[in-house]
């Protein structure tokens, strides 16, 4: 399959699935939200695929949600449970697939790049990596599982003083607070992620899947239950002035 914004590539038993709109800071619109889904399912079905590795193109991993693409609809809230419906479809890919996902940060992950990150099996980050919720600037709550996964990676109060207070956590903070697995010199990240990919490939890979899906049994059935209410919340910020008004804002100020 052809992807518009994202490449897909085959290495052995990896999968290096890249976000490709670097001009938009890897920005997560509609058309890349169903290619994610399309690219996850393409690599699920290959028997000789065990190991995905999730990158951004250019200096960001992903900057979350496109908020140029929720400024500019007319029905605001209609489009945020849409976006919000197609990326938790990718987060619960993520969780249910048999394949061992790495994100490899290389850059800022916010708001929906977090989710996207938080949601891989093991996260490598450079120190480049910067990790924010990002969502209160723009007047909206948390989607992609982050109100879900943080506090239950980083703790509650570490997750009220990303979700609520702002604060970015460094890829030293994220290291400390169990966010992430290890940090890796910018420069090698990408050989670092292949080395872990093939170091999984290598070994016992028809219990990966198992394994896995037995690691995360107990909570899946929350974690869906708790995306159909992120989605349901942010959807109903687009009725407040105070939303629309920093949307509008922080589109007009990153198109400039």
């Amino acid at each position: 399959m052809t992807f518009r914004h994202l490449t897909l590539e085959y290495d052995g038993a990896l999968a290096r699935l890249t976000l490709n709109r670097p001009h938009q800071a890897n920005a997560l619109n509609l058309e890349l939200a169903g290619e994610l889904c399309a690219a996850l399912a393409e690599a699920e079905v290959r028997p000789d695929c065990h190991v995905l590795v999730l990158q951004g193109a250019g200096r960001f991993f992903s900057a979350g949600g496109d908020v140029g693409a929720m400024a500019a609809a007319a029905d605001q809230g209609g489009f945020l449970k849409e976006l919000a419906g197609k990326l938790h479809e990718v987060m619960l890919g993520l969780a249910k697939s048999r394949l061992i996902s790495i994100a490899a940060v290389d850059g800022p992950a916010a708001g929906a790049g977090l989710g996207l990150a938080l949601n891989a099996d093991f996260i490598l980050a450079s120190p480049k990596a910067r990790f924010l919720a990002a969502y209160a600037g723009v007047g909206l709550t948390p989607d992609c599982g982050v109100s879900y996964l943080l506090p239950e990676l980083a703790g509650p109060r570490r997750a009220a003083e990303m979700c609520v207070a702002g604060r970015t956590a460094s890829h030293a903070d994220a290291l400390e607070w169990g966010l992430i697995n290890e940090t890796v010199p910018s420069g090698d990240l990408a050989l670092r992620a292949q080395q872990l990919g093939e170091q999984l490939a290598a070994g016992a890979v028809a219990v990966l899947g198992p394994t896995k899906r037995l690691l995360r049994a107990r909570s899946i059935a929350g974690y869906e239950a708790h995306l159909q209410e992120e989605a349901a919340t942010i959807a109903s910020m687009a009725g407040s002035a105070d939303t629309r008004e920093r949307i509008a804002a922080f589109a007009a100020k990153a198109s400039r």
